[in-house]
């Protein structure tokens, strides 16, 4: 039986319930977003979810030969025949004695093998689980890296921190889990049920019909409140993880002006509200036990021993009734932890129908960086230009409501040279480099490259021809050789290319200093080094690159004047090798460069060399005059 099929059974029979009209658009939604969900597990996982469901069928031919055991045995001791309601325990012959040896060695049996094969059905959730997480888990992480650089620009990281947590803590334990107890539980206990009603008859259709209507009502009254809750529950998590990134993150800031207060009781806010949904998350699924399981003993034996009180049969018929009762009594038992689970498995179910959602959405994401390729593949070598970079009418927008970062924006980088973007902040110089480096796609215009527009396709060969070293840095919580050689793992980094970086980036002394040296850890996001190593890290990082175009946004800005112009140096020595983009303010970062584009609110409004731009610009004419001073 494959999990299609599967999942079909499972929806035909929670189909056959009340309030269908009212229901069924959202169980149809539900089940639609299970399949699609199943459809990414390997078919490995397939076979292993065949195989649970196969015990639970054993499990539930198990305790029904089970509870007629138990019925026979009761029987046998008081003097009442069940032979005519269960054949198969005609086996047992002899007297009562005998009949009831064999009848308990069988039982005892019956609950090793049953109890063994529940351990194996638990393992293999157990590795089902595990499994899930690390498929799941993995494909979306995948996913989300292979996004493109406008996908994080839009997206909140503390909401992607938060969404991938989601999928990897709920995605396993509260929809794909309760969807196998589910099928399991209802292949069991459908096998039990169905026969203990054969054997016992109405009965048993009371009491069976009875624990069903009520787990199904409760379950139609719970439903709806999980999802509420659910939701509640992710949004308050979300803002805990916010304030706790936010506070991380700016804890200096927070001692500095005495904040420490503020943050707190606004933790404690979220934390105490958040607490309430997850209170009641907990306790509603356990509500319908406390209520159906007392109805159900209450109605089994005013069905059961009532009817032959009042007959005036006496104690004969209380008799006869008894192993039927007993019967029944047991297979309610044996009905109420699978029942349970459910009814506990269908609302924690549809209560996590967001979390389905998001889940799905997430490993539905397209990768970006794959969509593109060709079937033969573009080389750093064949894209490199051997002649001009240039932007042609470059317009972009961030979003519709910010207006236009660029405006018909042409650029050219000769091949070799070293080109300049000053001009206000916030007049369009790091978007333009952005949209040089293939990170940001224009809304109008292109990149050329000799003359050629870069393609999708081009789009990673290009990359990896260039560097970029922003202001704000970003580094791993890693060593210094783990920073500066991105990406590589540790067996193949080069050590004597990783030391002549650092030279270069005027950091070698004081790495050789460090405890361990390169090996040394340099803390979160580079919280043991001062700011301007941390940008002499980054910049060694883009020399290990060895690329050939390398972008310099405000990149030694937090240098004093003795190591920029060291820093600087070790620019010319690399020459013509590299094409080297400067953003900067500070003049003596830019005053050798070929050429310097000036940017006002997303235009370029003149262009030249130094001095050119001088004679050119007003704007840029004061720059010099003030920083002259």
């Amino acid at each position: 039986m494959d999990l299609y099929s599967l999942i079909q059974m499972l929806r035909g029979l929670l189909l056959k319930r009340p309030f269908l009209e009212r229901t069924s658009l959202r169980r149809s939604q539900t089940l639609r977003l299970l399949r699609a969900l199943i459809a990414y597990l390997p078919s490995q996982q397939h076979r292993v979810l065949g195989l649970l469901l196969l015990i639970s069928i054993v499990v539930g031919i198990g305790d029904l030969v089970f509870v007629g055991l138990v019925a026979k045995l009761v029987g046998s001791f008081s003097g009442s025949d069940l032979a005519n309601n269960v054949p198969f325990i005609r086996v047992f012959g002899g007297d009562a004695l005998n009949r009831g040896l064999w009848i308990v060695a069988i039982l005892l049996a019956l609950i090793w093998i049953s109890t063994a094969l529940k351990f194996a059905s638990k393992l293999i959730e157990v590795r089902v689980s595990a499994d899930i997480w690390a498929v799941f888990g993995n494909r979306v992480y995948s996913n989300l890296i292979l996004q493109g650089y406008d996908y994080y620009k839009d997206t909140s990281s503390i909401t992607l921190l938060t969404r991938l947590n989601r999928v990897l803590s709920k995605v396993s334990d509260n929809i794909v889990i309760p969807m196998l107890s589910i099928v399991s539980n209802i292949l069991s206990s459908g096998i039990l049920a169905l026969g203990v009603v054969v054997a016992f008859g109405w009965i048993a259709i009371a009491v069976f019909g009875l624990l069903t209507i009520s787990y199904v009502l409760a379950s139609h009254f719970i439903s709806p409140r999980l999802r509420f809750l659910t939701s509640q529950q992710y949004i308050y998590k979300s803002k805990v993880n916010q304030i706790l990134i936010e506070s991380t993150r700016s804890i200096r800031d927070i001692h500095l002006h005495g904040a420490e207060n503020y943050f707190i009781n606004r933790f404690g806010a979220i934390g105490t509200q958040g607490k309430r949904y997850d209170r009641l998350l907990k306790l509603l699924p356990d509500i319908p036990r406390f209520v159906i399981e007392p109805a159900g003993v209450t109605v089994l034996f005013g069905l059961g021993l009532l009817p032959p009180l009042l007959s005036g049969g006496g104690t004969d018929s209380v008799r006869d009734a008894l192993p039927a009762l007993i019967g029944v009594v047991f297979a309610s038992l044996r009905l109420a932890a699978p029942m349970q689970s459910v009814s506990k498995s269908v609302n924690k179910l549809r209560g996590s129908l967001p979390d389905l959602e998001d889940a799905l959405s997430l490993l539905e994401l397209a990768p970006v960086r794959y969509a593109f390729q060709s079937e033969l593949p573009v080389t750093p070598a064949g894209i490199m230009p051997r002649h001009t970079i240039k932007l042609s009418n470059v317009s972009y927008s961030y979003n519709e409501s910010s207006g236009m970062a660029l405006s018909d924006v042409d650029v050219t980088v000769p091949v070799g040279a070293r080109v300049a973007l000053v001009g206000s902040t916030g007049g369009g110089k790091t978007t333009a480099a952005h949209i040089m480096l293939g990170l940001l796609t224009p809304v109008e215009g292109e990149l050329l490259l000799d003359g050629v527009s870069l393609q999708r396709n081009e789009l990673q060969a290009w990359q990896k021809c260039c560097a970029f070293v922003p202001q704000n840095i970003k580094l791993l919580d890693a060593s210094v050789r783990g920073n500066v050689a991105f990406g590589v793992d540790d067996d193949d980094i080069n050590e004597d290319r990783l030391w002549e970086c650092l030279e270069m980036a005027q950091l070698a002394e004081f790495v050789s200093e460090l405890p361990y040296g390169a090996f040394t850890k340099i803390g979160e996001d580079g919280m043991l080094l001062s700011g301007g190593q941390r940008q002499r890290l980054s910049l060694a990082r883009a020399f290990y690159k060895q690329a050939q175009v390398l972008v310099l946004d405000e990149a030694t800005s937090a240098l004093d004047n003795k190591t920029e112009s060291e820093v600087m140096e070790a620019l010319e020595l690399i020459g013509r090798r590299c094409t080297t983009i400067v953003i900067a303010h500070r003049l003596s970062t830019i005053r050798y460069c070929d050429r310097i584009y000036e940017f006002n609110h997303g235009k370029v409004v003149a262009y030249g060399n130094y001095e050119q731009l001088q004679n050119r610009s007003s704007s840029f004419r004061e720059l010099v005059e003030l920083q002259d001073l």
